[in-house]
């Protein structure tokens, strides 16, 4: 909840922008790391070559609680009117409330009781615009990248690379 007051919040900072011949604003509805998690909006300025999104959507359908959002933060470079590349930052909270987790402190059973778990995923993207990127049309896309976990009982970066894809509509 606190990532999607923390997007109306930035709403009005972009409205600010110039938005005459200079910049572009483009709305977007899709799947994947670009939209949040697993399905979200997204919205685009775009100048030039460059593009600054900003993605939030649903992080999880497999879990049965309600607070599990993602927030995308995302930079891409024209290479061609089909083909950008980028960077991505995707944030995605698991509350864990109420939740025990079993260990032991000298040899007796104890619980501790287990905090939300916060994960950050850092990513090179590729994205392929089916029309060319200034117009309205379908997209597709990839990321790999690193991603980083913490909680009140482990903190980790989890082996290996991690893969996303996104697929949307940008309008």
């Amino acid at each position: 909840m606190k990532q999607l007051f923390l997007i109306i919040l930035l709403l009005p900072i972009t409205a600010l922008a110039d938005t005459s011949s200079q910049f572009d604003t483009q709305f977007g509805l899709g799947l994947g790391t670009q939209y949040g998690g697993v399905a979200g909006l997204k919205y685009s300025i775009r100048g030039n070559s460059n593009s600054f999104y900003i993605g939030a959507g649903r992080a999880d359908f497999f879990k049965s609680d309600d607070e599990r959002y993602g927030l995308t933060l995302g930079w891409e470079k024209s290479l061609s009117e089909h083909h950008a590349i980028g960077v991505a930052v995707r944030t995605r909270t698991d509350p864990l409330d109420g939740a025990y987790i079993a260990t032991t402190i000298d040899g007796q059973p104890a619980y501790m009781e287990a905090k939300g778990r916060y994960e950050s995923f850092l990513a090179g993207t590729y994205t392929y615009h089916f029309k060319p990127s200034s117009e309205p049309g379908f997209l597709t896309g990839v990321s790999i990248g690193k991603t980083y976990s913490a909680s009140n009982y482990r903190n980790e970066f989890l082996s290996g690379l991690d893969y996303g894809m996104h697929f949307g509509y940008q309008f």
